[in-house]
């Protein structure tokens, strides 16, 4: 018997593969190629440009990590940017929170919006929300019209590859800080400890810069390349700001031990950063 497997390779030394059950898309959209898998296991996944974005089975540890934390730190975010996040798995998790009146996804790919819209079905059809409002724009002209202002920002983007890389830049992290109300908190994806520790001390170095708590923090993503992935908290205020608010319901991944515990690094990880930490 045949079986298909998808492999993906985001580093030269280093691939993970899926057991593929059926091609559900395979397209090649303005901006990028996009498939749409079904899988053994880890259930329907889209793939970006060969590298796996999401999967039905483990991307709660991304969504609920990348967007409660900074929405708990705030208290009573009412506005939300969403860079990027066109699968709606960030808008879902935003929307948890009954003080948002609006939240904008930023998204360049009309296509992952609409293929994730049919296929992830179980993030409830977030876009039905009437405070959910997509733009269709680069993130870059969005945020250098200066127009909106938000009081929590999610970064939720590829890796820097391409067009991705300048989101990962000061000029882009300056725009976001621009563009937050006071007392506002961003999130950003901020890659994989053990794959990237020098970009990683590169944008803590440059955040430190500009806010007064910035943080480090990670997740367990077994679909990601070496099981986890980590976010860049950007903020005047601290991240334990958010540890004595109410949780949202319904969470699959974070819970208070949790959310304390993301921010503990590993010891080889902490010397790197040593003289860069603040709250941790």
């Amino acid at each position: 018997m045949n079986e298909i497997w998808f492999s993906e390779q985001l580093h030269p030394y280093y691939r993970k593969s899926l057991r593929v059950k059926q091609v559900l898309v395979d397209e090649q959209t303005p901006f990028q190629h996009l498939l749409l898998l079904d899988t053994e296991f880890f259930g329907k996944t889209l793939v970006l440009d060969g590298i796996i974005q999401l999967t039905e089975r483990d991307n709660a540890g991304y969504h609920e990590m990348i967007t409660h934390i900074p929405m708990l730190a705030h208290g009573s975010p009412r506005r939300v940017l969403i860079v990027g996040g066109g699968d709606g798995g960030s808008l879902q998790q935003v929307l948890k929170h009954p003080s948002v009146e609006e939240a904008i996804v930023c998204e360049l790919d009309r296509r992952v919006v609409e293929v994730s819209r049919e296929h992830f079905t179980a993030f409830g059809d977030p876009w039905a929300d009437p405070r959910a409002r997509l733009v269709v724009q680069d993130a870059f002209a969005f945020l250098e019209s200066g127009k909106e202002k938000f009081d929590v920002i999610i970064s939720d983007t590829t890796d820097p590859i391409g067009m991705a890389e300048r989101l990962f830049s000061e000029e882009f992290y300056r725009l976001m800080l621009q563009a937050l109300n006071p007392g506002g908190a961003i999130a950003t994806q901020c890659e994989q400890m053990f794959f990237d520790a020098a970009l990683i001390r590169e944008i803590f170095t440059f955040v430190k810069g500009l806010v007064e708590h910035p943080a480090y923090y990670h997740t367990l993503i077994p679909t990601y390349p070496g099981g986890g992935i980590g976010f860049m908290y950007v903020s005047n205020t601290p991240w334990t700001a958010g540890l004595s608010r109410t949780y949202p319901e319904g969470l699959n991944y974070m819970n208070p031990k949790v959310h304390q515990a993301a921010f503990a690094l590993p010891e080889f990880f902490r010397r790197q950063l040593a003289d860069l930490l603040v709250d941790q």
